[in-house]
């Protein structure tokens, strides 16, 4: 837009390492929900119109592996929707939580194996990159991404996940099956690990704080 671009510093969002740290899955939530001994894969926030959640709902349709169980927590635009659309199509490995308080985020996280993070396939979100990221790499959850660009590099660069093509089921279903992996996983986790820590949302704020002091007088 015609601004130097040596006048421009971005500061991106990142893992609050306080509230996500590694642990282990809550058993009693486990039980409550009936989903022991299954590889969960977790999506919780906003179920809106740009996450391309009913590709997700339809693409869930074609799995047969009963192990895989996909948790769906929060609200939004398409949530009644997308619920309709998985009891058409007699989904059972599906569950749909409502909202919880950020505090309790980091215990339904810990019950997932991976977490979801899809956008739909559009060029406006090469720019975008998902702050599920940052809270899923602090708890040491690899990442199944459906976003292209920035998001995707910066996945890729740390090794913290799979990244699929936005809205192939092809490729969706195939990623999928990398995470069931056990030394792709571990390698995952460590990916997680390096890019909590390099995007500590406190060293992204001194960052910034240095920004702003050197360019006061």
């Amino acid at each position: 837009r015609g601004i130097d671009s040596n006048k421009i510093k971005v500061i991106t969002n990142g893992s609050n390492l306080d509230l996500f740290v590694p642990r282990d899955k809550d058993r009693e939530l486990l039980n409550q929900l009936g989903l022991k001994d299954k590889f969960i894969l977790g999506y919780i926030g906003t179920h809106g119109m740009a996450h391309s959640l009913d590709f997700i709902i339809s693409a869930i349709s074609k799995i047969k592996d009963e192990k895989f169980h996909f948790l769906f927590v929060g609200d939004g635009a398409v949530k009644e929707k997308i619920v309709k659309l998985a009891a058409d199509l007699g989904l059972k490995n599906v569950t749909f939580l409502d909202s919880v308080s950020k505090d309790e985020v980091p215990r339904f996280l810990s019950i997932c194996d991976a977490m979801l993070a899809p956008l739909k396939k559009d060029d406006n979100f090469k720019t975008v990159i998902p702050s599920k990221i940052f809270e899923a790499s602090a708890m040491q959850r690899p990442v199944l991404l459906g976003v292209e660009g920035q998001a995707k590099e910066i996945l890729e660069a740390y090794g913290a996940g799979v990244c699929f093509e936005p809205e192939n089921e092809k490729d969706f279903l195939e990623k999928l099956n990398i995470l069931t992996d056990v030394g792709a996983y571990r390698q995952c986790q460590q990916g997680c690990e390096r890019l909590a820590y390099d995007f500590d949302r406190k060293k992204l704020a001194r960052n910034m704080i240095g920004v702003i002091k050197s360019i006061l007088p």
